[in-house]
């Protein structure tokens, strides 16, 4: 599965509006700041709106492809369950809405990640295998690992967000992405904090799918990222014209 909606994935890198709540005026904001996905962080909502049936609802309204994400607190988020709770309420929006991609963190309890992404793989529906560390960056072998990894267990995305503490450890990243992508396999790979945040926008000129960005007026969910208007500009800047 190489595609989130009627986004085609591996040709032109597409920018992702991360939302953290359901607000049909943040979706509108994004995609005219220049989104062509956007991402639902079901984490991040508020307590009123952690509802399959409201969820469902936002979804359906609109216009670009969603993933939706339920991110682990042990890797950035801010989910308000228990490990199982977490997996099975992202089971439950992709049984019952048609979600366009669905995040899980491979280091994901295996029991309930796996009936995840064979749920998502029975529908269709591309699954974003991913890890995060930001506190730094794991040795070069094992990131090659968790690759190899999220590949294995049916992953149609690997994302490897770490914090980078060196420009030899950016350089690795981008070898990785245009080897990886080379080799015809999708990837998203982000650099996190001041000495990876260029890594936002150079990595999708190495093959990198996806970029993700904040909507403008709202706070970055990750350190160092960049806003969609912003991205949208630096791609255009460097000849990365939309996918849409």
């Amino acid at each position: 599965m190489r595609q989130i909606g009627e986004v085609e994935l591996g040709l032109i890198p597409a920018i992702v509006g991360v939302l953290r709540r359901l607000s049909i005026q943040d979706a509108i904001r994004a995609e005219e700041a220049g989104a062509d996905v956007i991402e639902l962080r079901i984490d991040l909502l508020e307590a009123r709106e952690r509802k399959i049936a409201e969820i469902r609802e936002f979804i359906e309204q609109q216009k670009l492809p969603v993933i939706v994400t339920n991110r682990r607190r042990e890797e950035g988020g801010s989910f308000w369950g228990t490990e199982e709770e977490r997996i099975v309420m992202l089971s439950r929006i992709i049984e019952t809405t048609q979600v366009n991609a669905v995040d899980i963190e491979f280091l994901s309890h295996n029991g309930e990640k796996n009936e995840l992404i064979d749920t998502a793989n029975s529908r269709h529906i591309p699954v974003i295998s991913s890890f995060h560390d930001f506190n730094g960056m794991p040795r070069h072998d094992d990131i090659l690992d968790l690759v190899e990894g999220m590949y294995d267990e049916g992953g149609s995305v690997a994302k490897i967000a770490v914090m980078p503490k060196s420009l030899n450890d950016t350089l690795f990243l981008l070898k990785l992405t245009q080897e990886v992508s080379a080799a015809g396999k999708l990837l998203v790979c982000i650099g996190m904090g001041s000495v990876g945040r260029h890594v936002r926008v150079i990595a999708p000129l190495y093959g990198s799918v996806l970029t993700y960005g904040f909507v403008e007026g709202e706070e970055g969910v990750a350190p160092g990222q960049f806003s969609v208007k912003e991205l949208r500009y630096m791609l255009d800047m460097l000849g990365q014209e939309r996918t849409r």
